[in-house]
């Protein structure tokens, strides 16, 4: 039995493509470095996907999404692996690692953050509190804060400011096509 072995021959074709269309790491059962990149959080969780994916961008998860459609596999994404656990097993999936993703913006004024997919509680709260903001948070610091968000968000806070996915106020999503997509209460409702 080989590192191939369990994965479908289109998702080794898939490694090829990705590799040409994404500009971050992409990781296949062969290559060194695997076991690091498809490890989640909950170390009792074996993942094992046909292929890793590490974004460096929007455009990189967009490629990565497009990549899995034409080639047949499903996509999932992850920050830590928190949540491993409830996902059936990944034989047939790109898994999209966002850790590379953990930009964030503090729009003091504006008493608003913009964040990327793969920014954890603590990429937010310490910045906020440079600004006499708090973040609206959960208790563990190693939580994506999309995670979180998807969640709902119910922290600490959550009695006086409500959940954190309440106050979303836009989201920049990559749909099962592949397209880029700035969505909000006005442009796109209803997939906000």
């Amino acid at each position: 039995m080989t590192a191939l072995d369990h994965i479908p021959t289109a998702a080794v074709a898939a490694v090829d493509a990705l590799r040409l269309r994404v500009a971050g790491p992409v990781f296949a059962p062969e290559d060194e470095g695997w076991d690091a990149a498809r490890a989640a959080w909950n170390v009792a969780v074996d993942q094992r996907p046909a292929a890793v994916v590490v974004p460096r961008d929007a455009g990189d998860v967009a490629a990565a999404v497009r990549v899995a459609r034409e080639h047949g596999l499903r996509v999932t994404a992850q920050v830590t692996g928190h949540n491993a656990g409830a996902y059936e097993a990944l034989d047939d999936t790109v898994l999209l690692r966002m850790t590379e993703l953990r930009d964030v913006e503090i729009d003091a004024a504006g008493r608003r953050a913009r964040v990327g997919a793969g920014a954890e509680r603590r990429d937010v709260v310490l910045p906020a509190a440079e600004h006499g903001l708090a973040a609206l948070a959960g208790s563990s610091p190693q939580v994506s804060v999309v995670g979180y968000a998807l969640g709902g968000g119910i922290g600490w806070l959550a009695r006086r400011f409500g959940t954190a996915a309440d106050s979303i106020l836009a989201l920049d999503v990559v749909t099962a096509d592949g397209e880029l997509r700035r969505v909000d209460a006005d442009r796109d409702p209803d997939l906000f």
